[in-house]
Parts: structure tokens; C-alpha cells; sequence
């Protein structure tokens, strides 16, 4: 990766690190894009050249997660889709909790405001068709291309996937307990639906 690359990841987080900070403090109503460009160390204009608007600050953790999913999906494709799942879903877990605060700061605002709450269903949306495309074996490239092609069991599978993780994300938030315990009983749930 370049270094202008890692320069703007870097200004990303602290964005949306910024805003989880003052959501937190002073309610996501009373905190303005100019307020948390200052606390990041940009400008305003910076700002809004990353995010457009200001929930779209507090999905950057979940934007990155998407990334760290695909790369342990592409690690492990030589597995049973199932175990490919739980360890991208390990992955993930790993990611969050190098730093999980500004993580639990998040789902705390997500499921407390209304306007947040939408974009979280949103992105969980793109989640579900995500693993229902790996499920269905396509490619993330692929995937726009062929959700058509996937079929209504997959897609059952996926959001019943997503429906474990949330309430995971969900009870790992409100409580002091590892995550990955909390993944594995989910998946064990499933006892093997994924394997295909």
C-alpha cells in the first residue's frame, strides 16, 4: 500500500474516531461535521472530501470490516464454506478488538438513534448479500452481477448469518465478555448449514 494510501486510512479513522468521541459526548444531534474535523486535525472541506454526510463517519469501522472479511474469505477459500465463515468472522473479531472502544461507543449510538439505526440496517443489507454471494460461490466482484443468481436459500442463510452476528454485536456491546466465544456459539447453532 502507498503511502498517500495509508495517509488517507489513516485520516479516515481519525474521522470517524472523532465523531464516535463527540456522538458519545454531546449526542449525535449537537455535533457537526465542523466539530469533528477539528477533533481529527482537518479541515472541514477534508471532511466532507471522505464522508458526506455525518453518519456516514460512524460506518467507517463497518466499511473496514467488510475488507477484513474478504481478505480471510480469499485466505481460506480452500475450506468448507462454513469454516471460511467463522474464520473471516475471527478475523473480524481480531480487528475489533486490537481496539474496541470506539467499536462499542458505535453499536451503543447505532441502537440509540433512529437515523443511525437505518444506516446500520443498511449496511447489514450489504452484508447479507455478501455472504449470500459466498455462499452462492461468487466473487465480491462478481457479486453485483450475479445477486439474481443466488438463490432464496442462500439468502435465508446469509440473513439468518446476520441476524447471529448482530445479536453477537448487539450482546458483546452491553457486556464486558470476549467476542469470539460469542461467534462460535452462533455458528455451532447452525451445526453445519453452511457447509456446502
Amino acid at each position: 500500500m502507498s503511502l498517500r494510501e495509508q495517509n488517507k486510512q489513516r485520516t479516515r479513522r481519525a474521522l470517524g474516531d472523532a465523531a464516535i468521541t463527540l456522538f458519545t459526548e454531546h449526542g449525535y444531534d449537537a455535533v457537526t461535521m465542523a466539530d469533528v474535523a477539528a477533533l481529527a486535525g482537518v479541515s472541514r472541506r477534508t471532511a466532507f472530501r471522505y464522508f458526506a454526510s455525518k453518519d456516514e463517519l460512524v460506518m467507517e469501522h463497518p466499511a473496514e470490516w467488510m475488507a477484513v472479511f474478504d481478505e480471510a474469505v480469499a485466505a481460506h477459500q480452500h475450506l468448507p464454506t462454513g469454516e471460511r465463515l467463522r474464520l473471516a468472522s475471527h478475523a473480524i473479531v481480531a480487528h475489533i478488538e486490537r481496539d474496541p472502544d470506539p467499536v462499542r461507543q458505535l453499536l451503543a449510538l447505532t441502537f440509540a438513534h433512529p437515523t443511525l439505526t437505518a444506516r446500520y440496517a443498511a449496511s447489514s443489507h450489504g452484508w447479507t448479500a455478501r455472504v449470500a454471494a459466498e455462499l452462492a460461490g461468487s466473487t465480491p466482484e462478481a457479486e453485483a452481477r450475479q445477486t439474481a443468481d443466488v438463490s432464496l436459500e442462500d439468502k435465508i442463510l446469509a440473513a439468518a448469518f446476520m441476524g447471529m452476528i448482530n445479536a453477537v454485536c448487539e450482546t458483546w456491546a452491553a457486556a464486558d465478555e470476549p467476542m469470539g466465544p460469542m461467534i462460535d456459539l452462533g455458528f455451532d447453532a447452525f451445526a453445519g448449514a453452511f457447509d456446502r
